[in-house]
């Protein structure tokens, strides 16, 4: 499987992203191709839809009752208890601990190096989309950014402050790793949720990346999210999707130019300016 089929979909939590990775990944079966989704988050219920609301046992889980029960130094999970199918695509969840126990980040990582050793590179698939939570900047969530795994990346934002502000950092990221020699490029960013006000437009325009595609804000596709259905197989989403897994192959990826903090905010409003006021330490002191 050559590099070139990994696709790493960065975005904030709760700007849609693992709805708009399902349909993509949909849209890629129902073209005909192997398609291979690649849950990356602690929460693992990025594959969810695809099994109509059921959350598959993540690799994580597997790896550790395994390491509990098995006699191996280093025991190795089998590819059918942590790959299942559904709606077509190939899908698997790494996981990760508890809310509050262990760190996401180095499972993130853990489970990359699990599936290396189960073959993940050699595996026979037209596309692997990797779908990673944009808005924590541990170092095991930018994997596929700092080791390069993926030289695509794809972010999915709205218009809104927070996802583009969470964009923002993923190209600083990308940026960064590339002057020390990181491959991984900026392919684009699907705008979900467009309301038409056109703020990630100027946003992509202003640190030189494309829009892929943009899914408007419709309530109704709300409601199916909400209730585990796809909308890849329905128009006008069965058309925008197939279009944009046929155009990926042909998409080149580029270096971004992220914006400082003052620039990026600017796209909201004109900053005034503000002399801070500083403080003493006796006023921490005594009232």
């Amino acid at each position: 499987m050559s590099e070139k089929n990994f696709y790493a979909v960065y975005g904030k939590g709760g700007s849609g992203k693992s709805f708009v990775i399902s349909n993509l990944s949909n849209a890629t079966a129902r073209l005909g191709k192997r398609v291979l989704q690649i849950g990356c988050d602690p929460k693992h219920d990025s594959t969810v839809i695809l099994f109509n609301g059921v959350n598959p046992p993540t690799l994580l889980e597997y790896w550790a009752e395994l390491n509990e029960h098995s006699d191996e130094v280093e025991p190795t999970p089998r590819v059918e208890d942590i790959i299942f199918k559904g709606k077509g695509v190939y899908a698997l969840e790494i996981g990760g601990p508890e809310v509050a126990i262990g760190c996401g980040g180095r499972g993130i990582s853990l489970g990359f190096e699990v599936l290396e050793k189960m073959g993940l590179y050699k595996w026979d698939f037209d596309y692997v989309f990797l779908d990673f939570l944009g808005d924590v900047v541990c170092g095991g969530f930018g994997v596929p950014i700092s080791k390069s795994i993926a030289k695509s990346i794809i972010l999915v934002a709205g218009n809104d402050h927070q996802s583009l502000y969470v964009a923002n950092n993923i190209c600083s990221a990308v940026a960064s790793f590339a002057k020390l020699g990181g491959k991984s490029r900026i392919l684009g960013m699907i705008i979900n949720k467009d309301d038409g006000s056109g703020y990630a437009e100027q946003f992509c325009d202003t640190v030189g990346i494309k829009v892929l595609a943009k899914i408007p804000n419709n309530p109704e596709v709300a409601k199916l999210n909400v209730a585990f259905e796809l909308v890849s197989d329905i128009p006008p989403y069965d058309k925008l999707f197939q279009d944009l897994v046929k155009r990926l192959p042909e998409e080149t990826g580029v270096l971004p130019k992220p914006m400082d903090f003052e620039a990026f905010s600017k796209i909201y409003r004109d900053i005034p300016q503000v002399q801070l006021e500083r403080v003493t330490v006796e006023e921490m002191f005594n009232r």
